[in-house]
């Protein structure tokens, strides 16, 4: 099964501000992703937390596909 990754708007900056943009895709938590789990990434010998903040599922005709948004800071969904 597919599993997007879908970034807020201020996940997304915060993302491109480090570059971590390819981090987060290659970091895909995948389907056992719940909502409020904290990502911590290590990049460039920081840490980095975002928050799985929605899981959405799209169906469009016979696929189907998990998309997970995630949110910065983490702190919010905690």
């Amino acid at each position: 099964m597919h599993v997007g990754i879908r970034l807020t708007a201020s996940a997304e900056r915060y993302a491109r501000h480090h570059a971590l943009m390819e981090f987060i895709e290659a970091a895909n938590p995948g389907p056992i992703a719940a909502v409020g789990d904290i990502l911590s990434l290590t990049a460039g010998g920081s840490v980095h937390e975002l928050a799985v903040a929605q899981r959405r599922w799209i169906f469009d005709g016979e696929t189907r596909r998990l998309e997970l948004t995630i949110d910065h800071p983490a702190f919010g969904r905690r």
